[in-house]
């Protein structure tokens, strides 16, 4: 027998023979943490996808208007691959070009979804993407915290599996968009290793992680542009912190860093702004056209202070009950008052932390900056203090103070910020790293605690688990119906270059009000279809919309007038009309030049 054997290493059982029935007859420790790992992976996916499974897989993340433009915008990238279509011109918003610009750039889950597109329809291709991408997230938050921080296999299995399954990331993938956050845990990755291969003078490391970061933000930039921008702003206010704490923000000082980096920095600086070019040619135009976002949209998607950083939404399990109260003390009976408690504390004002794990984040942020100590009294590293001090300014800066506002500084003052309008969304962006926070200054006592009590450390795991999973649902766009509704419809004559809808479904429930379902039905169909069909449409609907875009309450008495005018402007000879409600669904290229709607 081995030394290593004889002293009870178990990593060498192998090399004996184990009487069957023996305490050291169990599996290899390698083996062990395999199927830990997986059956932790397992329980996340199965949580957050809990709707598509119940459905046999036939829920999608979004709705009826929000889903199919993803899906749209995703079929779009499936015909740049294929060659049917340039990369930065959707089929819809016919004849603009770079009309991709309107919305986020979906490129990464594009590249994804195409080759889940080669085994599934539209539906299943788009359900498989996310699980892509929440397997990225779930991975990657692993092996940060276990092999880049080095803080345990424990604490990184905790943090991959409440990450994954967060309330607020869950109830907003109706934005399926937002999911792109998963991305984040690898950006850490190659920011830690950049910097550590960089002091370390492993020069050829540091400069291929530098390089690799800098693309990773440029295709997120093209793929999900608020959690990209997050992810920039962020790590912009971590060195500004860093260089105040270390006095490292003089000219002087940040030259002699730059002269000591100046290979790894150069490498990173020029991948990124090469990269970065694609992005800038889609939305530097759309935002010139558009304007951005307006304060006043900003300012109705702040973070109220305390309600908005722990609103779990009225149907969450554990903390719903707050919610319904406090709905109903604000509503007191009155209509307007019930819709202005369902407009500020409903939708996506809904991406606060649970309770529980609220209180964990404040303590170990006040024990952090104030105390200078993690929750086993030991002094905490500079870095962490500045981590933990740059991500509490993030969390603060979005909170609502009235005309004071802090975020109004950063709209007016941050290049990119006029680009978005929900600000709580921040929220989700910091779900990570105010986890890592609590991960780092009770990680020690937690691995005790499970040592000591293991019944008291399943508990407070299980209540950790439990307040965050909701009766509400963000999956409501069920496959079968779609496809059943949008795939009967032939496709348009070939005598037509374009196409508009009138009505591409006979029946269908109301979609929201009135005014939702006058804007969205059929333009979001007419989207989808046009990406399938390969044939532009005028229709559309997005973030922005063209300037002379009007093609919203297709039942209107005008609509076709409207369409007629936006064909002459444009000179679109062969316009095609949708709809199925007619006997012959598609009218107006009977001849060359005829007109829409006759």
């Amino acid at each position: 027998m081995s030394e290593r054997a004889r002293s009870g290493d178990p990593s060498v059982h192998a090399e004996v023979d184990i009487p069957q029935g023996s305490p050291l007859a169990r599996p290899y420790p390698a083996a062990r943490r395999r199927l830990v790992f997986g059956a932790a992976y397992i329980f996340a996916l199965a949580i957050f996808f809990q709707a598509q499974l119940a459905s046999g897989f036939d829920l999608g993340f979004g709705d009826r208007a929000d889903g199919l433009i993803e899906i749209s915008v995703l079929e779009h990238w499936r015909n740049v691959f294929g060659g049917l279509a340039r990369w930065d011109t959707t089929a819809y918003f016919y004849p603009y070009g770079g009309t991709l610009g309107y919305n986020d750039g979906y490129f990464l889950y594009g590249c994804v979804y195409s080759v889940w597109r080669l085994l599934f329809d539209p539906f299943h291709a788009d359900m498989l993407n996310l699980a892509t991408f929440k397997t990225i997230g779930f991975v990657a938050s692993y092996w940060l915290v276990a092999r880049t921080l080095a803080w345990g296999r424990g604490a990184a299995l905790g943090v991959a599996v409440l990450w994954t399954i967060s309330g607020n990331l869950s109830l907003q993938a109706v934005h399926a968009q937002l999911q792109s956050v998963a991305l984040l845990p690898v950006a850490m990755i190659l920011a830690v290793e950049c910097v550590r291969a960089s002091q370390a003078r492993r020069t050829r490391t540091a400069r291929g992680c530098a390089i690799a970061l800098a693309a990773l933000l440029c295709a997120w930039l093209m793929t999900s542009y608020y959690m990209a921008w997050f992810t920039l702003f962020s790590g912009g206010l971590f060195l500004l912190c860093w260089g105040l704490a270390t006095g490292n923000w003089r000219p002087a000082a940040v030259a002699r860093l730059v002269r000591a980096h100046v290979g790894t920095f150069l490498y990173g600086a020029v991948t990124f702004a090469i990269l970065l070019l694609p992005f800038l040619h889609v939305y530097l135009p759309k935002m010139r056209e558009t304007g951005g976002e307006t304060v006043d949209a900003m300012r109705t998607w702040l973070v109220t202070p305390l309600v908005g950083m722990i609103n779990v939404g009225p149907d969450n399990y554990l903390w719903g009950w707050l919610f319904r109260a406090l709905r109903a003390a604000i509503s007191d009976g009155s209509r307007d008052a019930a819709a202005i408690a369902s407009s500020r504390l409903g939708g996506e004002h809904q991406s606060g932390f649970p309770l529980v794990l609220f209180a964990l984040i404040v303590t170990a942020a006040w024990l952090i900056l104030v105390r200078n100590r993690d929750g086993s009294g030991r002094a905490v590293t500079p870095h962490l203090k500045t981590f933990a001090l740059a991500m509490m300014i993030a969390w603060l800066l979005t909170l609502d103070l009235g005309a004071a506002s802090p975020w109004a500084l950063v709209f007016d003052l941050v290049p990119g910020a006029r680009g978005m309008r929900v600000v709580a969304r921040y929220q989700l962006w910091l779900t990570l790293p105010l986890l890592l926070l609590v991960v780092a200054v009770w990680r020690e006592r937690g691995t005790v605690l499970a040592r000591s009590y293991p019944w008291r450390a399943a508990g407070i795991a299980v209540v950790l688990v439990v307040e965050n999973l909701s009766a509400a649902s963000p999956a409501q766009l069920r496959g079968s119906e779609q496809r059943a509704a949008l795939w009967s419809i032939p496709a348009p004559p070939s005598a037509c270059d374009s196409f508009y809808v009138v009505a591409s479904r006979r029946n269908e429930p109301l979609y929201g009000n009135a005014a939702l379902q006058a804007l969205y039905p059929h333009n979001v169909d007419a989207m989808l279809l046009a990406e399938r069909w390969n044939v532009p449409t005028i229709n559309g609907v997005s973030t922005f919309n063209p300037p002379d875009w009007a093609f919203a309450g297709p039942m209107a008495p005008d609509y076709d007038t409207r369409v007629r005018a936006y064909a002459r402007r444009h000179g679109l000879m062969r316009l095609c009309r949708l709809d199925v409600r007619q006997a012959q669904a598609w009218t107006g290229a009977e001849r060359r030049g005829a007109t829409p709607g006759n």
